[in-house]
């Protein structure tokens, strides 16, 4: 007959004195809020683009890691050999449109760029957008 022995654990729990809660309270308060400001920090390593081709199709492209292959990316996804880069951006950019006329404009914000974009022709619309 096999016979089998349980052994159990005991746990001390020590509680620390206020003064020691409160630091390290403040120390994760402090790392907390280090993180949530680590993504606007590192934005300008992403880049975005837009393309435009003259018959208005449109190919954009945003969260690529250099400049170059966000636009090589919107180029491509236009699909016309006529495309070409209205804008590039690290934040936002967005193209205004009017008739025929195309022009791009970028900002730190969507509302900005688009602002940007319109400012740029006399009257028109918003016609695309993107923002990484």
């Amino acid at each position: 007959m096999t016979m089998m022995v349980l052994r159990r654990r005991r746990f001390a729990v020590t509680v620390a004195p206020p003064a020691v809660v409160v630091a390290a309270i403040a120390a994760i308060t402090t790392t907390v809020a280090t993180m949530a400001l680590a993504p606007a920090a590192r934005a300008t390593d992403s880049y975005g683009a837009i393309a435009y081709s003259s018959n208005g199709s449109w190919g954009r492209s945003w969260a690529y890691p250099t400049k170059a292959a966000a636009e090589a990316t919107a180029v491509k996804s236009c699909g016309y050999s006529d495309c070409k880069v209205l804008t590039s951006f690290t934040a936002c950019g967005a193209v205004a449109a009017k008739d025929r006329d195309y022009k791009g404009g970028t900002g730190p914000n969507l509302s900005t760029a688009m602002k940007d974009a319109l400012s740029k022709l006399d009257g028109g619309y918003i016609d695309t957008w993107a923002c990484n």
